[in-house]
């Protein structure tokens, strides 16, 4: 044969040797492995088994200084390391602050609203004041004086057997009310409600205007401080003049930048 016979063994056609496929008895056992599916989950073993022990030779001579850039956009979460979120831009954070402090400022100013609606109906008459009611009466008025002899002589006026509620013209059980004070004419007409009652909505009313003042005071430093930052993400030279204290936000002033 010349040089080339040595090809017509590709020419020549060939048994193909199949591997038996499942048998029916045992089709409940599923499908049959071929050495093709052996060859690939035995490499597909051999590759995760070479990469846990790189892992495990890594771990062994790993360095606790050493940083890596990595370590700024991973974080580790239930033991595992995983990326972060996208981060937004500068742009993006300055609106959605600006959209939080939009929203801030309108239940601030909510808030405010409510505050002069209720101090227009609460006087704060009830209040403990350091000041005295002081009454001037004529001597006349005093029970004590009598006349001796026919003669215009008095006795000496007591003030401590003065009628109080007869000069104010009202019950005896109001005198300790600093407002709202009828008079007797007003109490045959008017029916006067509960005492207890009155004194019960007037204290939640005040409750509640202490805690609208409360909150729009939380409100307003919440609203310096997204102001504050979104300030901070724009351009410009700045220097912090004052720190941060009790709840205020830190003062910083920019340079003054010449426009075009």
């Amino acid at each position: 044969m010349g040089g080339g016979d040595g090809n017509l063994k590709h020419v020549v056609q060939t048994r193909v040797h199949l591997e038996r496929h499942q048998p029916a008895a045992r089709k409940r056992l599923g499908y049959l492995e071929k050495h093709k599916d052996y060859v690939k989950r035995a490499k597909d073993y051999h590759k995760k088994e070479k990469e846990i022990q790189r892992l495990h030779r890594k771990a062994a001579f790993k360095n606790e200084d050493e940083f890596a850039w990595g370590m700024m956009s991973h974080q580790i979460q239930n033991g595992r390391t995983k990326k972060k979120g996208k981060n937004l831009s500068s742009d993006e954070m300055r609106l959605i602050e600006s959209q939080d402090a939009t929203y801030v400022k309108f239940r601030e100013h909510t808030d405010n609203k409510g505050v002069e609606k209720r101090l227009a109906n609460l006087h704060f008459l009830d209040a403990e004041r350091p000041n005295k009611h002081t009454f001037f009466v004529d001597d006349d008025d005093l029970p004590g004086n009598a006349v001796r002899d026919g003669t215009a002589a008095r006795d000496v006026p007591k003030l401590q057997d003065c009628d109080v509620a007869a000069l104010l013209d009202t019950h005896p059980a109001l005198l300790g009310r600093k407002a709202n004070r009828l008079r007797r004419s007003q109490l045959d007409k008017v029916k006067v409600q509960d005492s207890t009652v009155l004194k019960r909505a007037t204290k939640l009313a005040y409750k509640d205007l202490y805690h609208r003042q409360e909150r729009a005071k939380q409100l307003g430093k919440v609203r310096e401080e997204l102001e504050l930052r979104q300030h901070l993400r724009t351009k410009g030279r700045r220097k912090k003049v004052v720190d941060a204290v009790a709840g205020r936000p830190a003062q910083y002033k920019w340079a003054a930048e010449r426009k075009r």
